[in-house]
């Protein structure tokens, strides 16, 4: 049985609309099973099966067919005066795969609807381009949420993260399940994967694959050594500031070298920069950004770390990674800063949509009210509404700093209005 993703919600109103719906994402995030999610949902929404119709371009020749012309489509259709949906999977093996889509959009909208999944691949090199605006909209799959983590191992207390407030015995058994989800990720196949052991394996080989496959296509096959010496010190530094002066002493390259590297992982998906927040634009371009990867067991497995957050010392940056990836998944990546002042004072993020939100992260099992000083100052400046400072069990609303402190749980339960 194919697992829920929560991200059907948001495509459902897309279903009976003409735009072709194109699901991105990094790779064995989840893209063909959420093809066949929607196959389920527009068979539940009355849509014959022989009017629905999953290809896959692994399949030479399916490829090879549809390569020859886009009509090449039409040859699998069973009934002409009905609507018709095609779930195409992989669509950046395809030749042409713009002009594949364009061609269809605009002789056949009505007639035809187009669900189609690629990897940053469909993106690069011309083969996404602007002559599919207006034709499409696009939803990019990320890892496993928290909540979805618990949905997929088929938690009883999953139920409990929809509440305000959970019993101390529950939240201690989601603290022990969350501190796992920290170190292995939110890839499904490893969170159905019981053995840590083929957890790590398949950990490894999905490391080594992104660089033998993805980055050696992006950089033409040029120095995967060079770019796996670059995505350990990325990954060592999560949550950190991106200097590239640093990072090109260390590695003994030149910036414009390292720069190109490093623009090769924000491709594929595999990091994430985040720009400073200021309300001067300029300022902003010119500060120095903070790194994080997309998925915390990936990280783990390039750094070869599996111990438990509880004896780490790098706990703190693997949970603001956590966070962060929450943050990317409700409010979009385009919408996340952080803060930092010209003392050093510092706030982990700030969401910034109809009002800015400052949220700090804290690895800690508060039992006292913390120095909200920053939190307090920032809000007061910024004449926000309130702020959050998010720990592992501590909840209370200091109202005279406009801060309210949450347990990661309540946190999560709170994210759903944002979206």
């Amino acid at each position: 049985m194919v697992k829920k993703r929560r991200i059907l919600q948001h495509l459902q109103k897309w279903l009976d609309r003409d735009e072709i719906v194109i699901i991105s994402g990094p790779r064995r995030v989840g893209k063909t099973s959420l093809l066949m999610l929607i196959e389920n949902e527009l068979l539940s929404r009355g849509i014959k099966k022989e009017n629905i119709f999953m290809l896959n371009l692994e399949d030479l020749d399916v490829l090879q067919e549809l390569n020859r012309s886009p009509k090449e489509l039409l040859k699998f259709i069973l009934n002409k005066d009905e609507r018709n949906y095609f779930l195409i999977d992989e669509i950046q093996y395809l030749e042409e795969p713009t002009n594949f889509l364009k061609f269809l959009f605009d002789f056949y909208k009505g007639e035809i609807k187009l669900f189609v999944t690629g990897s940053f691949l469909f993106e690069m090199k011309g083969h996404f381009r602007d002559s599919l605006v207006g034709r499409k909209i696009g939803f990019n799959l990320l890892p496993l949420t928290f909540a979805e983590f618990l949905e997929f191992r088929e938690v009883e207390l999953r139920g409990y993260l929809t509440k305000e407030n959970i019993p101390d015995s529950v939240k201690n058994e989601l603290l022990s399940l969350l501190n796992e989800y920290l170190i292995y990720g939110g890839l499904p196949e490893i969170v159905l994967t019981e053995d840590h052991e083929i957890k790590k394996s398949l950990l490894k080989e999905y490391v080594f694959t992104y660089l033998k496959k993805d980055i050696r296509y992006i950089s033409g096959g040029n120095d995967i050594l060079r770019h796996n010496d670059l995505l350990s010190i990325l990954a060592n530094q999560i949550s950190g500031l991106l200097n590239i002066e640093e990072i090109c002493n260390t590695l003994g390259m030149t910036r414009r070298k390292t720069e190109n590297y490093l623009q090769n992982f924000i491709l594929s998906s595999l990091i994430y920069v985040i720009p400073p927040y200021f309300t001067n634009i300029r300022t902003q371009v010119s500060k120095m950004k903070k790194v994080f990867l997309f998925d915390t067991g990936v990280r783990n497995q390039v750094i070869q770390n599996y111990n438990n957050p509880l004896n780490r010392n790098d706990a703190g940056a693997l949970f603001e990674n956590f966070i962060l990836n929450e943050l990317i998944f409700t409010v979009g990546q385009e919408n996340i800063y952080y803060f930092r002042s010209k003392v050093g004072s510092e706030i982990d993020f700030i969401i910034k949509r109809e009002e800015i939100i400052p949220v700090e992260v804290k690895y800690k099992k508060l039992a006292k009210i913390p120095d909200l000083r920053g939190l307090a100052n920032f809000i007061k400046k910024n004449g926000n509404r309130k702020g959050f400072l998010v720990n592992l069990t501590f909840n209370r609303e200091v109202v005279e700093k406009r801060t309210e402190i949450t347990d990661v749980f309540r946190f999560l339960n709170i994210l759903q209005n944002f979206e």
